[in-house]
């Protein structure tokens, strides 16, 4: 059964969103930029992983975020709590772990003069200790960093004092998607594109539909469902505070490529596990200020991945992307999986080559402003959102 596409229907259904240009200025200025570092990413929850990369004791990844000019050491304790440090040695400064990830060997030592931290951040050891002048080994441990965990989701907040739990700054994504299975899916695979383009430019063009049967006519073609056989129309959206969701169907009517065919057709291709509420064929959640998750349905089965934008600055962002699936029972399930991942990553290769032409162009000042349609809403609203919370003190 096809959704009933009507005209305008989300300014109708959230008319406290405007409906006006949305300037390009903050994709572009160098002040605007500099005022994000502080007032955007140092201020709001941000995910930096899954618990699934740090799964037993002493596991542990650093995060390099150059927005925020800090190092970012994520560690299982022994007591199995996941911590946040930032990756300091308090005694002189200098960057404690160098390797991405690893174990940690009972300790972590500094390089510099052996200072040693146990898995949940205190000082174990001072070489030459009685020479130091009173040292309270106790005030001297690794400098923590609020670390909350959602369905598995690791995010973090670099505010001394956050002024929402990382649940209530979720708010109706947690309520949507609380005990969905995402613990039951395993990465599979990840990748990382440094951009020429602003992080909003990048996230802004993977956050609507109107492109699909343009930008992406040969790699996606008519898969989702169209409105008058031309347009991709969103088959629901909800604006939850900060964030967003979209959700859209796939096209009944779609002619798979031959292989996509073979796949469909292959009932072991087809895993059990399902995001029972999953709100369409295709959702699309925006997790401010810079994370994206979407839930799929596809040949292997259900599905998710992550984006990721990293500012590295005004005009260059790291886009991160990760797939994760339900671990494949036999050949056909993996057989699907990797076909699905080739198919994604043509397409998201179209995007990122779409980003710095966007970023080129809006540098050019040619245009003040961008003008957006009804189905672009989600990106009126996250730039809403962004000038509020930048306009706070």
């Amino acid at each position: 059964m096809q959704t009933r596409m009507i005209d305008k229907q989300w300014s109708e259904k959230y008319p406290g969103v405007g409906k006006g240009p949305v300037a390009t200025e903050p994709c572009i200025s160098p002040e605007y930029f500099e005022r994000e570092r502080e007032l955007i990413f140092r201020r709001h929850w941000l995910n930096v992983g899954r618990v699934d990369e740090i799964p037993t004791a002493g596991k542990y990844f650093v995060r390099e975020l150059e927005v925020c000019k800090v190092s970012v050491l994520v560690v299982r304790g022994n007591d199995d709590q996941v911590r946040a440090f930032h990756n300091v040695c308090p005694h002189r400064g200098n960057t404690l772990v160098l390797n991405e990830r690893g174990t940690c060997p009972g300790r972590f030592g500094c390089g510099f003069h052996s200072w040693a931290f146990t898995p949940e951040g205190k000082l174990a050891f001072v070489p030459d200790e009685e020479n130091f002048f009173d040292l309270d080994k106790s005030q001297y441990g690794l400098s923590a960093i609020n670390c909350e965990v959602w369905e598995g989701f690791i995010f973090i907040n670099l505010a001394p004092m956050p002024k929402q739990s990382l649940r209530e700054f979720l708010g109706g994504v947690a309520t949507q998607l609380d005990n969905s299975p995402f613990s039951e899916m395993k990465l599979l695979k990840t990748y990382k594109v440094e951009e020429n383009a602003n992080w909003k430019t990048g996230l802004d063009a993977q956050n609507e539909l109107y492109h699909l049967p343009f930008q992406h006519r040969y790699t996606i073609g008519d898969s989702f469902l169209l409105k008058d056989g031309k347009y991709c129309r969103f088959s629901n959206v909800n604006l939850y505070n900060y964030h967003s969701v979209w959700s859209c169907e796939y096209n009944p009517a779609h002619k798979p490529l031959p292989t996509e065919a073979l796949l469909n057709r292959m009932d072991s291709a087809l895993t059990n596990i399902r995001f029972d509420k999953r709100i369409s064929d295709f959702d699309w959640y925006l997790i401010f200020p810079n994370m994206a998750l979407l839930l799929f349905t596809g040949p292997s089965g259900d599905f998710f991945m992550t984006y990721n934008f990293w500012p590295l600055s005004v005009d260059r962002c790291l886009w991160e992307m990760r797939y994760h699936f339900p671990p494949a029972e036999n050949v056909g399930q993996r057989l699907a999986q990797e076909w699905t991942i080739g198919q994604l990553r043509d397409t998201l290769m179209e995007d990122a080559f779409q980003h710095e032409k966007i970023q080129k162009g809006l540098a050019s000042r040619a245009c003040s402003h961008m003008v957006m349609q009804d189905e672009e809403i989600t990106i009126r609203h996250f730039h809403e959102v962004l000038e509020c919370e930048m306009a706070k003190v």
